[in-house]
């Protein structure tokens, strides 16, 4: 390019301000220096005149002259990166460096941003289009005589004569290319050549980049299993333009290339030809002929092809027919691929990005491969729900510790940090569900955000990668779906002390739900077993008080048999009631609270077995009374003893059985069976007979459980070791309360409450963490199941497997134990394990529109309830089990294995045990699950498959696996994600932040399934691989999150990895994480 600097240098420094379009201060994100990686932020003056912007070397404006950026074939964009309600990017076509700017106000942004974009002399050649267009619409004349422009045929006129709308990423249109006879200045060297897609739609006169093909290297004939595909969103026409540019690549490391030659066609030839194949030359520069290029188009349509021809091209591709019938919608028996032509899955994805192949089978067939890769809305509405629940759960922990009543000093003490505790969490939650609920922006948490507070809640980078798998001549149809997904853990909380595991291993448990404990022990914790003796009695007073009202709804119908069933429930809820309330736990709990009341009195055993009186009361307690009943002095008290209560709702329920069998022994009196009293109100003896005896009833299970609710609240209050009191005999009982009761001294009561707040703080960031990291894991597996559940709704076994076995949920942890990612995977552990606690209830959606088709969260922290709405249609197809209300629940299990450079260090000087323990325990639950299924379900599909291993001998080579010590043991990751699979499971795969080295795994998956379940050739397995990994959609996720498509790994540290896990020269690099 040729300028004249010091002309540049006048107009950016001494031209006035009023000559410049806009100017102001732009943050720049650059590099310190070249050689560093390490990149800042620098405040520049910047002006902008016409499509040139002048940067200064500071932010004064009157400093010199730095650079200028030419605004010609660039978007300038929004981005998330660095801020994003303050930046926007600048990227230039065929430069893979994207400059960042950064505003201080996000009007200043979009001022800026406006600016910008209307600055290229493209952008005033579309200005002038429109002008010219709106005075020809008014005076019939067009202003600019010239000739006639050629007639536009736009691709969707077609669908939309059909009434049919195709969204902007629906793929209309796919080429598949191949070269011969490529020619290099040097004849000794072989070109590793890759293609660049342009094109460009008259009138316009800029070429845009598409997409391009992966680099095969070291041959004069290549042919790219990367095919090109474009969507309705591409605004496409038959007179449109495509260029095809074939590069050398010298050097893949430092992207060293030349361009070898071109060829260009518009769209209508590529459609108008006999066998939809185009042989055309590339010309180089110089206009001399460098090679061919071959290429071939598909229809891509969701219905049976046309009959087809064979091309006469050596590859022997399948060439389909290309017609109106390309728009026609799917039928309703078709298995949805495309996210945006699915009523559910449109409502939970967006922003879907597609890459497609064609790869060749061992049978000679053609393998045509979709991948996309979609954000989900669940990202942020999941998240947003549970902390609503989280706040309501707060603020009925403080109103049930204020309804405690009067506690002794100490007591008091504990219950007042508690409230802090709760009142703090409520703060704290409700500022980060306002920041949820007015942020605007993508629907993924960007990896550089992950120590973002605003987003802790958050799951990091969450992403579905799917990936179809059709073979034309067999009609298969498949589809693979994995959620991708960063380390669930609390980031913004860091990982100096560890993670949730060893957390909770030193401390008593905040909360516990069932079965989880610490995650350590396999049995169920005392706080776990009141929280669930609590939620029981609830449930059992709720149903007492709806069969009381149906007896007496039939007494006053007069209904003996009526009467009878409702009774026969209403004594077996009342008997399950006071069955659970003889627990030893809840005895204890309410002992405990009875010992902290200020005018508790307690007697113990002396040396010489005499008994000695004790009250927490002073002696001008008004409370302190006492009595003599037999042979000692027992306090007075204006409450019920516990006996006496459960006793009551003994005789109560008593009287009304007698009442009823009195009544139902013989048939109501004719004359009393409508009775009229004086004021006109029908009624009946029966009705006013039973009454009384059930407010009775009601009023003593109400009083029941109100003793129950605050026993267990002060229980959970307590920081008593349960264990040891319920190991106690119950004479020495007593001791236990003198000790919690004895007066201490002012010094003893200040480093009391010392230690009350410490304890009171550590429970609030476990408890903070532990809700962190389950919020990030929600979001996953809810992501995982309504995908699943949409894709498999047409597959009974699958159904009868959901409400019978449950469903599997594979996670797949590439976190090394060591340093902070040894912490990451401490909450994953427990964040995962919290899930079994999760159930899934399947409802019909009140409408199609999308917020109806988002799940809701009902619950509390130790039992949360998604409903999943199904639009009429599609719940209609549930087998009637599901149709019913039942509860679906999950079997979580995690399998990790660090394949990085911290993963050797980890086996050599560290210490890798808790990897190995989380791979045996999860395989325990892994095969628990298999037996269920095999007893449950018929025999497994793969019985018919030969070339497969049978699931029952996958189980014994993952059992293998996990109890031998073996380097960076892939095969375990390998074989329990085959094995889900086939037990119809939903796969999560994450590293820290889900998008280097999950790029690695995932395009490795998809790799191993095509060569399993669909026979692609083995000799291109690797040269699929490194497809994939260059140009699929992964790149795309890595340039979303930071800015560059590059994988963030350096030479050295893939020495570290498996070899499978290895990507391909230059497209990795040094850069941010």
């Amino acid at each position: 390019m040729r300028y004249n600097a010091r002309e540049l240098m006048l107009i950016a420094s001494e031209k006035p301000s009023y000559f410049f379009d806009k100017e102001g201060l732009l943050i720049f994100r650059e590099r310190e220096h070249f050689w560093k990686n390490k990149a800042v932020n620098v405040e520049r003056w910047c002006r902008l005149k016409g499509n040139l912007l002048f940067y200064m070397k500071s932010k004064d404006k009157f400093s010199s002259p730095l650079g200028v950026f030419v605004l010609e074939r660039c978007t300038v964009s929004c981005s998330t990166f660095p801020n994003p309600e303050l930046s926007f990017k600048i990227q230039f076509e065929l430069d893979p460096q994207v400059q960042y700017l950064t505003t201080h106000s996000q009007e200043d942004r979009d001022t800026w941003l406006a600016a910008l974009q209307n600055s290229s002399i493209e952008a005033l050649r579309g200005r002038f289009e429109s002008l010219r267009g709106t005075i020809m619409a008014k005076t019939g004349q067009d202003p600019v005589p010239g000739p006639e422009p050629p007639g536009l045929l736009n691709v969707n006129e077609p669908a939309e004569r059909l009434g049919i709308h195709l969204h902007p990423d629906e793929p209309i249109l796919e080429l598949s290319l191949a070269c011969s006879e490529l020619i290099t200045p040097r004849d000794d060297r072989r070109p590793n050549s890759y293609v660049q897609v342009s094109y460009v739609t008259p009138p316009g006169g800029f070429w845009t980049k598409h997409s391009q093909t992966e680099i095969i290297e070291a041959t004069s004939t290549p042919l790219f299993m990367t095919t090109v595909v474009f969507t309705a969103g591409s605004r496409l026409t038959v007179n449109t333009r495509v260029k095809l540019s074939v590069w050398d690549v010298k050097d893949r490391a430092t992207s060293t290339m030349y361009e070898i030659g071109s060829a260009m066609f518009p769209v209508k030839d590529i459609l108008h030809a006999d066998d939809h194949r185009l042989h055309l030359p590339l010309k180089s520069s110089e206009g001399n002929t460098v090679g061919y290029i071959t290429i071939l188009s598909w229809e891509l349509s969701e219905k049976t092809p046309l009959p087809i021809s064979r091309s006469p091209s050596p590859s022997n591709k399948r060439v389909l027919a290309v017609d109106e019938s390309l728009f026609e919608p799917v039928s309703s028996n078709a298995k949805y691929c495309s996210l945006s032509r699915d009523v559910v899955l449109k409502a939970l994805y967006e922003s879907t990005t597609t890459k497609t192949y064609r790869f060749p089978t061992t049978s000679g067939s053609t393998l045509s491969v979709q991948e996309f890769m979609a954000e989900t809305k669940l990202s942020f509405h999941i998240p947003i729900q549970l902390l609503k629940i989280l706040i309501d759960e707060e603020k009925q922990q403080v109103v049930e510790l204020e309804d405690l009543g009067k506690l002794t000093p100490h007591w008091e003490q504990v219950r007042k940090s508690l409230l802090d505790h709760h009142l703090h969490l409520v703060h704290e939650y409700t500022e980060a569900l306002h920041g949820l609920q007015t942020y605007r922006g993508p629907a993924f948490k960007a990896s550089c955000l992950k120590e973002d507070k605003r987003f802790e809640f958050v799951p990091l980078n969450l992403h579905l990668q799917r990936m179809r798998v059709q073979l034309l001549e067999e009609e298969i149809d498949n589809v693979y779906d994995i959620v991708t997904v960063g380390a669930m853990a609390a980031h913004t909380q860091g990982f100096k002390q560890g993670g949730l595991k060893k957390l909770l291993a030193s401390h008593e448990d905040v909360y516990s739900p069932k079965g989880s404990g610490s995650g350590s022990s396999p049995g169920q914790s005392h706080s776990a077993k009141a929280r669930d003796l609590l939620s029981s009695i609830q449930a059992l007073k709720t149903q007492i008080m709806y069969y009381s009202e149906s007896l007496m709804r039939s007494a006053k119908d007069l209904a003996p048999g009526d009467m009878r069933r409702a009774l026969d429930s209403l004594t077996d809820k009342t008997r399950q009631l006071v069955t659970v309330c003889e627990d030893r736990l809840l005895d204890y709990a309410i002992h405990s609270l009875k010992a902290a009341r200020p005018d508790y009195i307690a007697t113990t055993p002396n040396d010489e077995g005499d008994s000695v009186t004790l009250t927490t009361g002073t002696e001008d307690d008004p409370t302190a009374k006492w009595t003599w009943e037999g042979d000692s002095f027992k306090p007075k008290s204006s409450q019920s003893s516990w006996e006496d209560t459960l006793m009551n709702v003994d005789k109560s329920l008593d009287c009304i059985i007698k009442k009823v069998d009195q009544m139902t022994q013989q048939e109501p009196p004719a004359n009393l069976i409508n009775r009229t009293p004086k004021k006109g109100r029908k009624t009946s003896e029966w009705s006013e007979a039973l009454y009384p005896l059930q407010q009775t009833l009601t009023q003593c299970v109400t009083l029941l459980t109100e003793k129950v609710q605050q026993s267990l609240t002060f229980l959970l209050l307590q920081d008593t070791n349960l264990d040891c009191w319920l190991e106690t005999p119950k004479k020495k009982r007593l001791t236990v309360y003198k000790m919690d009761q004895s007066e201490t001294s002012e010094s003893d009561e200040a480093t009391s409450e010392m230690e009350t707040s410490c304890v009171s703080s550590k429970l609030q960031e476990l408890q903070n963490r532990r809700d962190i990291v389950f919020s990030q894991a929600l979001s996953a597996v809810v992501a995982g199941f309504i995908t699943k559940l949409r894709t498999s709704l047409n597959d009974e076994n699958f159904l009868r497997q959901l409400y019978l076995v449950g469903l599997l949920v594979h996670y797949e942890s590439l976190l090394s134990p060591h340093a902070d990612e040894l912490g990451m995977l401490e909450d994953m552990v427990v964040g995962i394990n919290d899930l079994r606690n999760v159930t899934f209830k399947i409802v019909p959606a009140s409408s199609t529109s999308t917020h109806d088709l988002l799940p809701v969260l009902t619950g509390t922290r130790t039992g949360i309830n998604v409903r999943i709405p199904l639009p009429p249609g599609l719940y209609g197809l549930l087998p009637a089990e599901i149709r019913s209300g039942m509860l679906l629940r999950i079997q979580p299990v995690l399998f990790t294995v660090g394949i990085n450079e911290k993963a050797t260090l980890a086996e050599k000087f560290g210490n890798t045990s808790l990897q190995e323990i989380v791979n045996i325990e999860n395989f325990s639950r892994l095969n628990s699950y298999y037996e269920q299924y095999m007893e449950m379900m018929p025999a497994p599909a793969d019985v018919d498959q030969p070339h497969q291993t049978r699931l029952a001998g996958l189980l014994q080579f993952l059992q293998n696996n996990v109890h031998i010590r073996k380097s960076k043991n892939v095969e375990i990751l390998q074989q329990s994600a085959e094995i889900c699979r086939r037990l119809n499971g939903v796969r999560v795969t994450g590293c820290k932040s889900a998008k280097d080295r999950t790029a690695m795994s995932v395009t490795l998956e998809q790799c191993t399934v095509l060569q399993l379940e669909h026979m692609m050739a083995p000799q291109i397995f690797n040269n699929a691989l490194d497809c994939m990994r260059s140009e699929g959609c992964r790149r795309e996720n890595t340039m979303k999150n930071i800015g560059s498509r590059k994988y963030a790994f350096h030479s050295l540290q893939l020495m570290a990895f498996p070899k499978n896990y290895r990507p391909p020269e230059g497209t990795y690099g040094n850069v941010a994480t």
